[in-house]
């Protein structure tokens, strides 16, 4: 049907659901082997492995920085866990990329969103956030304002704290969640790259 929402946005011509898909990409954000994302998931063992290697592509082609590793002894081969031992050669890049994202979105990005501030639905979000805040004795959002090129190039710093009192309607708002768990953090940031890079 022209105009219709696909299936699975994240994932063209798939035969599963984006609810299923979404329940593998939780399983592998959570360090989950391959086995035991089958047993969970009641999904077959090629789909399964599959998808994980699709997700390691898409953080090797798109993600948060394109590695270049070069002809010597692998520099990553330590930060491997025992899940990735015995991971066959050509594939070593691929498991080293996955687990530097994983530190990256640990400590740094959290539950981190990019939302356009010319809706009004994101500005609403942002506002409702700020005041959720201050009612707590720590913070628990980061928001700012990433101002649009034109300020910038009049030297006007790149981002600024939220204020929606002056906020520039072709701007975006930079919402990062502080206190959520590792492997929350690294399903947030898949599941936003699948929606921009779908498989």
């Amino acid at each position: 049907m022209p105009g219709a929402t696909p299936k699975n946005r994240r994932y063209r011509n798939a035969k599963i659901s984006e609810h299923r898909l979404k329940r593998v990409v939780e399983c592998f954000a959570r360090d989950l082997t391959a086995a035991e994302t089958v047993k969970a998931t009641k999904l077959s063992a090629p789909t399964v492995n599959l998808i994980f290697h699709r997700l390691r592509e898409r953080m090797r082609d798109h993600g948060l920085f394109i590695p270049q590793f070069g002809d010597e002894p692998h520099p990553l081969k330590e930060v491997f866990n025992p899940k990735h031992r015995g991971v066959p050669e050509h594939l070593h890049d691929l498991h080293a990329i996955e687990r530097i994202h994983r530190i990256l979105c640990a400590q740094h990005l959290k539950g981190f969103e990019r939302l356009p501030a010319s809706d009004p639905k994101n500005v609403e979000k942002a506002i409702r956030l700020l005041r959720f805040n201050g009612m707590q004795p720590k913070r628990r959002y980061q928001i700012w304002e990433a101002l649009k090129q034109a300020e910038v190039d009049t030297g006007a710093p790149a981002t600024r704290p939220f204020d929606p009192r002056h906020i520039h309607k072709d701007s975006d708002i930079l919402i990062n969640e502080l206190h959520i768990s590792p492997q929350d953090a690294f399903f947030a940031y898949l599941w936003a790259l699948l929606l921009r890079q779908p498989f």
